[in-house]
C-alpha cells in the first residue's frame, strides 16, 4: 500500500507542477494578445465577451474562454482540437480542474461540490485512483 500511495503522490506532484506551467503560460498568452489587441496609445479598462477564443497560426483554437448556461471555464486545447487542461464553475455549483491525456484518454480530475476529491483515471475511462476514498453511503448511495 505504501509503494502505491508514494507513486500516487508523485503523481500528483507531477500533475501539480504541469497545471502550474500551463496557468502560467495562459497568463502569458492571455496578456500578451490583449495587449497586442490594444493600440499602442490605448488602454482598455475593460473587455466584454461571453467567449474568447485564442487561435494558432493555423487557426485552430487552442484556448477557450467561455461562460454560458452549463459553465465558466478555460479550456486549453492540443493541436488536434482535444481539451488537455479545463478549470470550470458549473452552473450546479461543482467546479474543478481537469487535465487530459492525449485523445481525451487518461485523466487526473480535481473535482470541489460541498467535499473535495482526485480522481485518476486510466486510458480506458477505469478509476485507477481516488483521494478521498469514497465510503458508502446510507441505502447504498456513494
Amino acid at each position: 500500500m505504501n509503494d502505491e500511495v508514494r507513486r500516487l503522490e508523485r503523481r500528483i506532484a507531477r500533475l501539480e507542477r504541469m497545471n502550474r506551467i500551463v496557468l502560467a503560460g495562459c497568463g502569458l498568452v492571455t496578456d500578451g494578445v490583449l495587449a497586442a489587441a490594444a493600440a499602442p496609445d490605448q488602454v482598455v479598462d475593460e473587455i466584454r465577451a461571453h467567449r474568447i477564443r485564442i487561435v494558432d497560426a493555423d487557426e485552430r483554437v487552442r484556448i477557450d474562454l467561455r461562460h454560458d448556461d452549463e459553465e465558466t471555464g478555460m479550456f486549453i486545447l492540443d493541436d488536434v482540437g482535444d481539451t488537455r487542461l479545463g478549470a470550470a464553475q458549473f452552473a450546479h455549483g461543482g467546479g474543478g480542474y481537469a487535465l487530459h491525456g492525449p485523445g481525451g484518454r487518461g485523466a487526473a480530475v480535481l473535482y470541489l461540490r460541498g467535499a473535495g476529491s482526485l480522481t485518476m483515471y486510466e486510458d480506458d475511462g477505469t478509476v485507477s485512483a481516488r483521494f478521498p476514498e469514497r465510503t458508502p453511503q446510507p441505502g447504498g448511495a456513494r
